[in-house]
């Protein structure tokens, strides 16, 4: 079974999918996002801190990094349009929710690159709260 942090990252890619918001949703892209591919999202793990809450259960704040791609003039507009019903579809999941105690969005960060057509990256930084089993990441306590 894969960790509680897997699946939350999983689940996001899963929602963000089945709502449409994008032309695709990726998970962990390494290579190059194409421009027939855009707007794009991919969802990273940004990091995680954990704190023990007692003996049995740990409480972990998960960063997870929601990076838009987009191509064209201006990107900025281009990506808002997609960053909206984003956050929508992550604020409102049932599943995910049921993974978590909060979720919260907590930064925006830009990037614009020159090209043929400007392409730009708008990357919404969500922080997610959740617990495990000390012993167990792959299970939340009882």
């Amino acid at each position: 079974m894969s960790s509680l942090r897997e699946q939350i990252l999983a689940r996001i890619a899963a929602a963000l999918t089945a709502a449409g918001v994008a032309t695709a949703v990726f998970r962990s892209r390494e290579t190059s996002i194409t421009r027939a591919q855009t707007p794009a999202i991919t969802v990273l793990l940004a990091g995680e801190t954990d704190t023990r809450m007692s003996a049995g259960v740990d409480k972990h704040l998960l960063r997870v990094n929601l990076a838009i791609f987009v191509r064209g003039d201006p990107w900025d507009n281009l990506a808002d349009a997609v960053a909206t019903p984003m956050h929508q579809v992550v604020m409102s999941d049932a599943q995910l929710w049921a993974l978590s105690l909060d979720v919260r969005k907590v930064a925006t960060e830009v990037e614009a690159e020159e090209a043929d057509r400007t392409a730009g990256t708008l990357s919404c930084i969500y922080e997610i709260t959740y617990l495990t089993r000390a012993g167990d990441i792959s299970a939340a306590p009882v």
